[in-house]
C-alpha cells in the first residue's frame, strides 16, 4: 500500500511539473540535439539517417527521430516535445524506487528517489527535452537489470544507449564492466565461457553502434567531429597544464550545486567511525565500483579535450555516487534517528543547490540546475519588448543559446533571430547571466560604456538589452 501511494504521489507531482514546463522553449544543447535534428527529419520526411554537416555532431540521432515522429503524429509543438520525455522521467523515478528497495529497503526507498531527482544535475535535465534524460533511463534500467539478472533489461537498456549518442555507447561499456564485477562478486572467478555468456545481451547494441559509426564514416568520412565543424575547438587535445586544470574542473563538477555537503558528510563519517579500516559490505563494494568505473570512463574525454567539461556528461557518475552515499549511511549508522537526520540534511543540501548562482564572470552549467527556470519567462518578456519597440532581431547581438532563428527554440516557425555578438559592429547586445560565452572584458565594456535599454530579472536570473551610448 505504501509503495502504491508513493508512486501515485510521484506520478501526480510529475504530471503537475510537466504541465508547468510544457511551453518552455528548447534550451542549451537541446536546441541542436533535439530541435534542429528533429526539424531535419520532420521537414525531409525521414529520407536520410545522416544529418546535414552543420548540425551533425556524430551522434546517433535517436532523440531527433523520436521528436520528429511525435510531431508527425500529434503536431509540432513544445507541449508534444515535452510530453514525449514524460515516460522516460517517470521511468527514472520507478527505477529509483526499485534500486531503493534493493539498497535501502521498501520503507526507505523514497529517500533515494528524492536524493537523485532533486540533485540539480538530474533535476535540471529532467525539465528539458534532453537526450540525457533517455541516457539516465537507460543507465538505471541497465543497472537494475544487472542486479536482478534480467537479460531482456540489459539488452533493451544497451540498445537505447547505443542508439542515443556516442556517450551512450560508453555507458554500455560501463554497464558491461559492472556486470562482470557482479559476476566476480558472486563466484569469485571469471571464465571465458562466462564472459561470453555475459556479453550476449550487449552484443546487439555493439552491432548497432558499429553499424551506425561505419555507415556514418562511409557517408561523411569522419566519426565524432570534423575540422570544419563548429564544435571542433572543443575536441582540441589539451597539454599537461590544461589536463591538470580539467582535473580541477572534474572535482568542481563532483562538488557542485550542493553535492559538496554529501562529500563532507561521507568523509566525516568515514574518519569519525574509522570505517576505512573495515571491510566494505557487498552493497558498498558494488555501488563504489559503479561510481569508480563510471567516473573513469566518462572522464577520459572530459580530461583529454578542451571543451567537453559540461556537468551533464557526468550524470551516471554522480547518480552512482548518490547510490554509494545512501548505502554508506545505511551501513555505518545504527541509529534510525541519526540516519533520518543525515538523509534529510542531504536532500535539503541538494534541493538548495538548485539555488546556487555564481557571479557573472564564472561560467555555470545552467542546463544542470533548476536555477535557470526563470529564464524562460524573462526571455519571453524581452522578446515581446523587442517586437513592440520594432527592434529587429537581426540588429541584436547575443551569445549561445539565443543565436539563430527562433523556430528552433520555440517552434514558432519564425526564421528571424539574433546574431552572434560583435560589440564593435552592433548597436544592440542582449546579455543574460545564463550565457557563458561573454568574456570578462565584454561584460566590463557593456557595464561601463553601454546603456541599459531594458532589463528583467527574477530569482537571480537576469536578461539585459544594452544599447550603444552614441545612438
Amino acid at each position: 500500500m505504501q509503495r502504491n501511494i508513493e508512486i501515485a504521489f510521484s506520478t501526480l507531482f510529475l504530471l503537475i511539473l510537466f504541465l508547468l514546463i510544457q511551453e518552455h522553449v528548447f534550451f542549451w544543447d537541446t536546441i541542436q540535439l533535439g530541435s534542429k535534428h528533429a526539424h531535419f527529419f520532420y521537414e525531409t520526411n525521414f529520407n536520410s539517417l545522416i544529418l546535414p554537416q552543420e548540425i551533425d555532431s556524430g551522434h546517433p540521432p535517436l532523440l531527433g527521430i523520436l521528436l520528429a515522429a511525435a510531431w508527425s503524429v500529434f503536431g509540432k509543438s513544445l507541449a508534444v516535445s515535452h510530453w514525449l520525455m514524460f515516460p522516460f522521467v517517470w521511468g527514472i523515478v520507478i527505477l529509483l524506487f526499485q534500486l531503493g528497495d534493493q539498497f535501502l529497503g521498501k520503507k526507505r526507498a523514497f529517500i533515494l528517489v528524492l536524493l537523485c531527482m532533486l540533485d540539480p544535475m538530474l533535476a535540471g535535465q529532467a525539465i528539458l527535452i534532453s537526450p540525457d534524460v533517455i541516457l539516465v533511463f537507460g543507465f538505471l534500467l541497465g543497472w537494475w537489470s544487472i542486479l536482478k539478472n534480467k537479460w531482456w533489461g540489459k539488452a533493451l537498456a544497451a540498445l537505447f544507449l547505443a542508439a542515443l549518442s556516442t556517450r551512450g555507447m560508453v555507458v554500455v561499456v560501463i554497464l558491461f564492466f559492472t556486470d562482470v564485477f557482479e559476476l566476480w562478486l558472486k563466484d569469485k572467478k571469471l571464465s571465458i565461457q562466462n564472459l561470453i555468456r555475459l556479453a550476449l545481451p550487449y552484443a546487439p547494441s555493439g552491432l548497432l553502434a558499429l553499424a551506425f559509426l561505419g555507415y556514418h564514416y562511409l557517408e561523411t568520412g569522419w566519426i565524432g567531429f570534423h575540422p570544419d565543424s563548429t564544435w571542433a575547438p572543443s575536441f582540441e587535445r589539451v597539454g599537461f597544464k590544461a589536463f591538470v586544470k580539467n582535473v580541477g574542473v572534474l572535482g568542481w563538477r563532483m562538488l557542485d550545486f550542493g553535492r559538496v555537503f554529501l562529500w563532507i558528510i561521507l568523509i566525516v563519517m568515514l574518519f569519525r567511525n574509522r570505517n576505512f579500516s573495515r571491510k566494505l559490505s557487498r552493497d558498498q563494494r558494488r555501488t563504489l565500483f559503479l561510481f569508480v568505473v563510471s567516473t573513469i570512463f566518462l572522464s577520459i574525454t572530459f580530461l583529454s579535450y578542451k571543451g567537453l567539461q559540461q556537468n551533464r556528461y557526468l550524470l551516471p557518475a554522480v547518480l552512482s555516487f548518490n547510490l554509494f552515499f545512501v548505502v554508506c549511511i545505511k551501513e555505518w549508522l545504527t541509529s534510525a534517528k541519526i540516519r533520518s537526520f543525515i538523509f534529510s540534511l542531504s536532500i535539503l543540501a541538494l534541493l538548495t543547490g538548485n539555488l546556487w548562482i555564481y557571479p557573472d564572470k564564472i561560467s555555470q552549467g545552467w542546463d544542470s540546475t533548476l536555477a535557470h527556470w526563470p529564464y524562460y519567462s524573462l526571455r519571453g518578456k524581452m522578446l515581446d519588448y523587442l517586437d513592440k519597440n520594432e527592434i529587429p532581431l537581426e540588429k541584436v547581438g547575443t551569445a549561445f543559446p539565443e543565436i539563430g532563428p527562433l523556430k528552433f527554440k520555440d517552434l514558432s516557425g519564425r526564421e528571424d533571430g539574433m546574431l552572434e555578438k560583435n560589440l564593435e559592429q552592433q548597436n544592440y547586445i542582449l546579455y543574460s547571466n545564463v550565457m557563458n560565452d561573454f568574456t570578462d572584458e565584454e561584460i566590463d565594456e557593456l557595464r561601463k560604456n553601454w546603456k541599459v535599454q531594458k532589463s528583467f530579472d527574477k530569482i537571480g536570473i537576469k536578461i539585459i538589452l544594452y544599447r550603444k551610448v552614441e545612438l
